[in-house]
C-alpha cells in the first residue's frame, strides 16, 4: 500500500500545486477586468494610461536577479543535503537534482546582467 500512496500523493501534490497557481492567477486578471468594467460604468470612458498600469505586472529590474539567487540557493540546500546524509551513494543523486535549480538561477543570473531591460515609464 505504500509504495503506491507515496508517488500518487507526490503527483497529486505537484498537481494542486499547478492547478492553485492557474486558480489565482484566473481569479486576479477577473479581478482587474471588473475594477475596468466598473470605472467604464461609472465614467463613460477610461484612461488608457490607467489601464496600462492596472495590467502591467510590476516586475522590478532586479527580479531576475532575485529568482536566480534563490534558485541557486536551493541548488545548494541540496548540496547541503547530499553531503549531509551518511549514504555515499546519495551524494550523486542529490547533486543532479540539485544542478536543475542551480543552472536555471545561473541563467536568471545572466538574463540579469546580458539581457537589455525595457525602461519603465
Amino acid at each position: 500500500m505504500e509504495d503506491v500512496f507515496v508517488p500518487v500523493t507526490l503527483f497529486v501534490v505537484i498537481g494542486v500545486i499547478f492547478l492553485s497557481a492557474y486558480y489565482f492567477s484566473y481569479r486576479k486578471r477577473s479581478i482587474v477586468y471588473d475594477a475596468i468594467k466598473v470605472a467604464i460604468e461609472k465614467t463613460g470612458q477610461v484612461d488608457a494610461a490607467l489601464v496600462e498600469a492596472i495590467i502591467r505586472d510590476k516586475i522590478g529590474p532586479n527580479a531576475d536577479l532575485r529568482k536566480g539567487i534563490l534558485l541557486i540557493a536551493v541548488a545548494a540546500a541540496f548540496v547541503i543535503l547530499g553531503y549531509t546524509i551518511d549514504d555515499a551513494e546519495a551524494i550523486g543523486p542529490l547533486m543532479g537534482v540539485a544542478s536543475f535549480p542551480g543552472l536555471i538561477g545561473v541563467c536568471y543570473i545572466a538574463f540579469h546582467f546580458f539581457a537589455p531591460r525595457e525602461t519603465v515609464v
